[in-house]
């Protein structure tokens, strides 16, 4: 006869055995995966190994220091709606197990992200740079996978980027799809420069690569700058100008991506960096390469207070005093412009320069650098004939020139520079200043409006195709190519041959909108 007490203490050993048997199928599981990415990892190297290519192995992301953030209140794309499933007979041979769906589904989803994400990329149609881009965007699959071991190893199966990305049918499994999504959302800056320079130039005399879907992803960039349209490619993927500057190396790569936002009208998102600081001609001023990390106004000019104390005095003391604006700027050393323009500071009246040409160049001054400057008199009336007293007058030390370095990253400053600050001594506020350094820009190109920049300095694009002219755009559109096919429906069915499944495009989880 059984007793209460026997059957529980039965459940009891039955539970405990139930849990030491998962218990060690758990522990020879996690045996077993940790065995197959061991093989996995040695065949990877391997196949680096078979190739020369074993530095593919240092070649490891290193996160962002900083997040520009600045897409994260748009819309993202419509996500698909769900059909009702029509009613039918249920036929049990018929039912298929639903973790078998579940998976064929997050599949399907996943390679739609995949696919709609790609497409954003695409230049338009007409673009004598389609194809330039598109071979980009292959470049950029091809630099998400190599540093993959998984990805890496499925790749020998495929003779190219997009035999492989628009494989639909059974040949790339749930987990693979799941590393192939993860590692083309989390493309860096680096990752879409290098993948430029793999396409503009796929043979060097010198350096190492690996072969990666055919492609060669070299170990290192060209030291080549860029062409003009290069940096619409680099707009395309990150429309960020904060992102985009972190790969300039030097000023020039700045003034060119900067010349490129403004006269493609690309509208780039600027957060912690910007090419426009609000202020009426500033476009002239950064057309021009004058590109300061920052233009700070620190309020009126003059300011008067009264003081009551009698401490020393039969009456109040009415001081005013003069804070003077300052701009530093890096220029660039390689464009005979930038000596005019140092120059033609150097003569103005109103203006103070310091400036030195590059990191161990001679300090040149006009003269000490007048930050504030006060007078004191018995009344407000009184204070227009005080004289100033230089004797409590402030100074700028020579160590702002640091601030003329400019800003890629959190962490880095190009050196290699001509380095300016300016200092206003004369009247107005910051819009006036930046009205004289826009003058001084317009005799400099011997302009008379932004109109004669845009000619002069545009022009040239215009005339070797790094920019070009789209006859279907109206206002208020710019009349030039956008960087990117506005309608990314039409951009996908070019590049994949075929409509989104149900007609719609899946959430690519990129929370950017593209105006058209």
């Amino acid at each position: 006869m059984y007793t209460i007490s026997g059957l529980f203490h039965g459940a009891v050993f039955r539970d405990f055995g139930h849990k030491t048997f998962w218990h060690s199928l758990t522990k020879q599981r996690d045996e077993v995966e940790g065995l197959l990415e061991d093989v996995e990892r040695r065949a990877y190297e391997l196949l680096l190994a078979s190739q020369n290519a074993m530095w593919v192995l240092d070649q490891q992301h290193e996160p962002p220091a900083e997040e520009c953030g600045v897409f994260d209140d748009e819309q993202p794309l419509s996500k698909p709606q769900k059909k009702p499933l029509p009613s039918a007979p249920i036929v049990l041979e018929d039912i298929e197990d639903p973790l078998d769906v579940a998976m064929r589904e997050k599949r399907f989803e996943l390679l739609g992200k995949i696919w709609a994400r790609l497409a954003r990329y695409c230049a338009p149609a007409k673009s004598r740079y389609y194809k330039e881009r598109e071979a980009e965007i292959w470049a950029c699959v091809c630099r998400a996978v190599y540093t993959d071991p998984s990805l890496m190893l499925v790749a020998q199966n495929y003779q190219c980027a997009i035999s492989l990305v628009k494989d639909n049918d059974s040949k790339l499994d749930l987990p693979t799809v799941e590393r192939l999504w993860a590692a083309i959302k989390s493309l860096y800056v680096d990752d879409v420069r290098a993948a430029i320079d793999d396409v503009l130039h796929p043979v060097r005399p010198k350096g190492e690569y690996v072969v990666v879907l055919g492609t060669r992803v070299h170990k290192g960039p060209t030291e080549s700058p860029l062409p003009l349209h290069a940096w619409g490619h680099m707009t395309a993927l990150f429309p960020c100008y904060s992102c985009v500057r972190k790969v300039c190396k030097t000023v020039d790569d700045i003034v060119a991506l900067t010349r490129y936002a403004i006269l493609s009208g690309s509208g780039l998102a600027q957060s912690y960096l910007r090419y426009d600081f609000g202020y009426d001609g500033y476009h002239s001023l950064a057309l021009c390469g004058f590109i300061p990390n920052n233009i700070e106004d620190l309020g009126p000019r003059y300011s008067i207070k009264k003081d009551n104390s009698f401490n020393k005095h039969d009456r109040p003391q009415w001081t005013e005093t003069k804070s003077n604006y300052a701009i530093c700027v890096g220029l660039s050393l390689t464009d005979p412009r930038s000596q005019e323009f140092v120059n033609a500071c150097l003569r103005h009246p109103d203006l103070q320069v310091l400036c030195r040409k590059g990191r161990d160049g001679r300090l040149i001054r006009s003269k000490p650098l007048l930050g504030t400057q006060t007078r004191v008199a018995e009344s407000r009336a009184a204070l227009k004939t005080k004289q100033w007293d230089v004797r409590n007058a402030m100074y700028f030390n020579d160590t702002i020139l640091q601030d003329a370095l400019p800003v890629v990253s959190a962490t880095q400053r190009l050196e290699d520079c001509f380095q300016v600050a300016i200092v206003d001594d004369g009247d107005g506020d910051m819009q006036d200043f930046v009205d004289k350094l826009e003058k001084i820009w317009f005799e400099v190109y011997d302009a008379e409006a932004l109109g004669d920049l845009l000619r002069d300095i545009g022009g040239p694009y215009l005339h070797s195709k790094e920019l070009e002219f789209d006859d279907t755009r109206t206002k208020p559109h710019s009349p030039l190519m956008p960087t990117t096919e506005p309608d990314i429906l039409v951009s996908y069915e070019r590049l994949w041959g075929r409509a989104p499944r149900e007609g719609r495009l899946v959430d690519d989880e990129l929370n950017v909108y593209y105006p058209k």
